[in-house]
């Protein structure tokens, strides 16, 4: 109980400061009892990851983004975290609209414009991301994967390396992986050598990779390898489901049993593993 009130205190204390430190004549509209307690309620929710009841109550206080910086950010989270994307998108573009962008948000449509295929307007986006200062070394990392992402379907596979190169050296094992994903985007003659020595470092476990590798080796005719690929890795890791219900679709006579699609010549592919490597780091 005692962590609870604790808790609670803190969170009241953080919302007198933020709200006493905006203007109290934009604040009009919001002076009843009922929002405010839509907005503690909101925040509390949403700290407790009960992400229907934050967007419950955040959606009914449309309009307090003009003068609360930080609902926005809030309301954005509740949005994803609900798989809400399409609606995350359009209040991005709302945000935009009012000059009240953030990184959230651009990144919110930059993702949008590049799902849809429309990589000159997300590379808009993820220019604004990348140039944005005061970003955290995380938030570094994903702007400067995404820009040279969109990238790579204008450039060899040589001025793709040098610019990936550039990535922050405290990330060398993303490095690795981005590595391999890009090889096997060109299809280059190193692909295959690349996933090997990536799987094989003995620093860390990269065994969640055999199954990529596999999924490359098949798709340029090496089905069998690949079979021995997910047999020699199972008896390592005999619970690694992603490998053992690959081996299950490779055996079955049924095409396309196994509904997983990826394509490392597909960026937003690429792009979705690292922001599965970055999520599980905050995590």
């Amino acid at each position: 109980m005692f962590k609870f009130y604790y808790k609670v205190i803190l969170q009241l204390l953080f919302f007198i400061i933020t709200i006493s430190s905006t203007h109290a004549k934009n604040l009009e509209k919001f002076h009843k009892g009922s929002d405010v307690s839509d907005y503690f309620s909101g925040i509390l929710s949403l700290s407790d990851n009960e992400y229907v009841n934050s967007y419950n109550f955040l959606k009914r206080l449309d309009g307090l983004e003009e003068s609360h910086y930080t609902f926005s950010k809030a309301y954005i989270y509740s949005l994803i975290n609900l798989n809400k994307f399409n609606e995350g998108y359009k209040y991005s573009k709302k945000l935009e609209k009012k000059n009240l962008d953030s990184y959230e948000s651009d990144l919110i449509i930059g993702i949008y414009y590049l799902k849809n295929k429309q990589n000159k307007l997300a590379k808009k986006y993820f220019n604004k991301l990348y140039e944005r200062g005061r970003k955290n070394p995380l938030q570094n990392l994903i702007s400067q994967s995404l820009l040279n992402w969109v990238d790579v379907e204008n450039l060899d596979i040589n001025s793709a390396k040098e610019k990936f190169n550039f990535l922050d050296t405290n990330f060398k094992n993303i490095k690795y992986i981005q590595n391999a994903f890009l090889n096997c985007y060109y299809n280059n003659s190193e692909t295959q050598s690349t996933f090997e020595n990536l799987i094989s470092n003995k620093s860390i476990d990269f065994s969640r990779y055999n199954f990529f590798y596999a999924k490359y080796l098949n798709s340029v005719s090496k089905k069998d390898y690949a079979i021995k690929v997910i047999d020699r890795t199972l008896n390592n890791y005999p619970r690694n489901l992603l490998l053992r219900q690959l081996k299950l679709d490779f055996s079955s006579k049924k095409k396309n049993n196994f509904k997983d699609n990826f394509d490392c010549r597909n960026i937003s592919h690429n792009l979705a593993e690292i922001f599965y490597i970055v999520s599980n780091a905050l995590s």
